[in-house]
């Protein structure tokens, strides 16, 4: 988290936005909310409902993963499985943000 909270603060004039999804937070919103706080995340994070739990998360089999959606919702790229550092994320990015200008 802490590599993502860099590039969500260091990115955000760019237009580039930071969404987290605690996969592990469905009937532990507490808990969530606690590891968010003390991690001093401020990016915006869900916590996934049922459907959405059966959607998408359900049919994720790694953690972590990110993926780079555009404006329109659709997702750039391939999944990003596992973590990175800051630089790496930072890098990806604005690979991405080439190829959509």
């Amino acid at each position: 988290m802490p590599a993502l909270q860099a590039i969500y603060t260091k990115m955000q004039e760019s237009g580039v936005n930071v969404l987290g999804i605690v996969a592990d937070g469905m009937g532990n919103d507490l808990g969530a909310l606690q590891i968010l706080k003390k991690s001093n995340v401020t990016f915006t994070n869900i916590i996934p409902n049922e459907k959405f739990m059966n959607d998408f998360v359900n049919k994720t089999n790694v953690v972590p993963v990110s993926l780079l959606v555009n404006s329109k919702g659709e997702i750039l790229g391939e999944l990003i499985v596992g973590s990175r550092t800051k630089e790496e994320f930072q890098k990806i990015i604005e690979e991405a943000l080439k190829n959509i200008k």
